[in-house]
C-alpha cells in the first residue's frame, strides 16, 4: 500500500484491508478484556462489535449469524444477563478516539466536541425511557428514546465519545415502571444540557484534547452550559433562539433577531460539505461579555432562514469570525456518527428494552464506529496500529470444514409445522419448521447462487441452512402460541 496522506494517491490491496483490520481488532479484544471479567464474554463482545455492518440487522439474531455463533443465547446474554458495565466501555471510548481520529497539522481550530441528540423510534411504552418526545430525525413528536451525544471532531473524521440516554420525567416519577425496565433507582432526572455538562466533566476528566465545543438550540440556550464549557477553557459556538436576550456592549439588551437591521454580512463557506464549499451569509457584532460576541447565518437561497450563535474564545485565542464558522461548521459531523450509527450499524434496529440493554448496545455501537475509524484511518496511513498477535483469538464462532458436514446437513425441510387444536394447547417440542416463505425462499436462492458458483463452502453452506432451520421453528412455535392465545379468547377453554 502506498504510504501517503493523499487519500487519492493511496491504493489499498483487499490483504492491506485484512492486515489493518486484523490490528485494530486486536487492540478492540484488549479493551473488551480489561471492560469484562470473563474472556467468553469479551469474546462474545468483541463478534457483537465485528458483526455491526449494513447487512446486518442490529438484533440478536441477526448479529449472532453474521457472527458465525450456532444461536442467539450469547448475543442476548451480552446485552442481558452478562456481568459487565457498560460505563467502563463508554469510559474508554475517549482514549481511543484521540488514538485513532488523528488531528489534522495546521488545522486552525483543532480537534473538538459536537454535542447533539437523535432518537430511537419505538412501538409500545415497555422500553426504558421511551416517551412521546421530539425527535430531530424525523422533526416531530414520536414515541422514542432520546440519547444525548458527544462526537469528537477532528478535520480528519468523527466518532461517539460519550452519551447518555434521556430519562423523561414521567419515568423519574414512576418507580415501578423504572424497575421492570431496570432503571436504577439512584439515577436522578436530569435535563439534556445537565447530561450535556456530565459529559463535558468526564471528557475532561478523560484528558480529552479538545479546544471546543459546539452545540445546538436545546443545549445553547443553557447559560450553565456555556459557562461549563468556558470554565473549561473551550471555545464555544452555541446556537441560540431567535428571541434570545442579548446585551450589547453599549448595555443595551436586545433580542438576537433584533441585530439583523444593522448587521454587515460576508459570504463565508463553513467548510466542504458533499456537493462542494457550503456558503452562507454571516455577520458577527460584539456582546457585552467579554470575548463573545453573536454570529448570525443568512442562507442565500432563503435570506429569511437565520441562525443565531453565541461564540466564545477564551483568551489567549483568536475570536475572529472565521474561527466561529468555522466551529459552527464542524458541528455537522455529529450529524455524521448518527447517519453512521444507523445506516451503516443499525443502532436505532436494536431489540433492547431494558436500560442496560440499550446502553450496552449503544456502547458497542460507539466502539464498532472508532474500530471503523481506526481501520479506515490506518488504511489512510494516518494512524499506525501495532501488528496484532498471531491467533484471531475469535470464541464461538462456527466451526468443522467441508470434510464434517453430511448429506443430510444440506437438506431442506419443505413441510408445514402443525397448529393447536384448541386454546391452551401446549407447544410440542422441537416443532417442525414452518413452510418456507417468500423471504425465506428468496435467501435460500442467493445461497444456492452463491454456492453453485463456487463463492461459500460447504460448511458454509451447511451452517446458514442451520440457521435458516432456526428462524422457521422459532416462526412456528411463534404461530402455535398465537392460535392457542386467539383460540383461548375466542372459546374461553382449553
Amino acid at each position: 500500500m502506498t504510504n501517503n496522506n493523499d487519500d487519492t494517491a493511496a491504493v489499498a490491496s483487499i490483504e492491506d484491508v485484512a492486515d489493518r483490520t486484523a490490528r485494530a481488532d486486536a487492540q478492540v479484544r484488549n479493551i473488551l478484556r480489561g471492560v469484562m471479567a470473563q474472556r467468553r464474554s469479551a469474546g462474545a463482545a468483541f463478534d457483537y462489535v465485528a458483526a455491526l455492518s449494513p447487512g446486518t440487522k442490529a438484533n440478536c439474531w441477526s448479529i449472532a449469524e453474521s457472527a458465525g455463533h450456532e444461536g442467539w443465547g450469547r448475543m442476548q446474554g451480552l446485552l442481558g444477563s452478562y456481568r459487565w458495565g457498560w460505563a467502563d466501555l463508554r469510559a474508554a471510548l475517549p482514549a481511543l478516539a484521540v488514538a485513532w481520529i488523528p488531528d489534522a497539522d495546521g488545522d486552525l481550530i483543532g480537534p473538538g466536541i459536537a454535542i447533539d441528540e437523535t432518537a430511537q423510534l419505538k412501538h409500545g411504552d415497555a422500553t426504558a425511557c421511551v416517551a412521546p418526545q421530539h425527535a430531530g430525525c424525523t422533526g416531530k413528536v414520536e414515541n422514542c428514546v432520546t440519547t444525548v451525544f458527544s462526537a469528537y471532531v477532528t478535520a480528519h473524521g468523527q466518532a461517539w465519545a460519550d452519551f447518555d440516554v434521556y430519562m423523561p420525567d414521567r419515568w423519574a416519577r414512576d418507580l415501578p415502571r423504572r424497575r421492570a425496565a431496570g432503571i436504577p433507582d439512584d439515577l436522578e432526572f436530569a435535563t439534556k444540557p445537565q447530561l450535556a455538562m456530565r459529559q463535558l466533566d468526564r471528557l475532561t476528566a478523560a484528558g480529552l484534547p479538545a479546544r471546543w465545543v459546539a452545540f445546538d438550540e436545546v443545549y445553547g440556550r443553557s447559560e450553565k452550559l456555556r459557562k461549563k464549557a468556558a470554565k473549561g477553557g473551550l471555545a464555544y459556538v452555541a446556537i441560540i433562539p431567535c428571541d434570545y436576550q442579548v446585551t450589547l456592549p453599549s448595555g443595551t439588551a436586545i433580542r438576537a433577531d433584533q441585530a439583523v437591521k444593522d448587521a454587515v454580512f460576508e459570504r463565508r463557506s463553513c467548510g466542504n460539505g458533499s456537493k462542494g464549499p457550503r456558503y452562507s451569509d454571516w455577520a458577527m457584532t460584539a456582546t457585552a461579555t467579554a470575548g463573545q460576541s453573536l454570529l448570525i447565518r443568512r442562507l442565500i437561497s432563503r435570506p429569511d432562514q437565520l441562525t443565531f450563535y453565541l461564540c466564545w474564545a477564551p483568551p489567549g485565542r483568536p475570536a475572529t469570525m472565521t474561527c466561529f464558522i468555522t466551529i459552527a461548521g464542524r458541528r455537522w459531523p455529529a450529524e455524521e456518527t448518527f447517519k453512521t450509527g444507523k445506516d451503516v450499524l443499525g443502532w436505532d434496529q436494536t431489540q433492547a428494552r431494558t436500560w442496560d440493554g440499550i446502553c450496552r448496545h449503544t456502547a458497542l455501537v460507539a466502539l464498532a464506529q472508532l474500530r471503523a475509524a481506526a481501520i479506515r484511518g490506518a488504511l489512510t496511513a494516518r494512524i499506525a496500529l501495532p501488528a496484532a498477535s498471531g491467533g484471531t483469538g475469535h470464541d464461538g464462532g462456527a466451526t468443522g470444514g467441508d470434510d464434517q458436514v453430511s448429506d443430510a446437513d444440506l437438506q431442506i425441510p419443505l413441510g408445514d409445522a402443525p397448529v393447536p387444536a384448541r386454546g391452551g394447547q401446549p407447544c410440542p417440542p422441537g416443532i417442525a419448521p414452518i413452510r418456507l416463505s417468500i423471504a425465506e425462499t428468496a435467501r435460500l436462492a442467493s445461497l444456492a447462487a452463491h454456492y453453485t458458483a463456487g463463492l461459500i463452502t460447504r460448511a458454509r453452506l451447511a451452517f446458514t441452512l442451520r440457521w435458516s432451520l432456526r428462524r422457521r421453528r422459532h416462526q412456528a412455535t411463534a404461530r402455535w402460541h398465537h392460535y392457542s392465545a386467539r383460540l383461548l379468547a375466542v372459546t374461553g377453554t382449553g
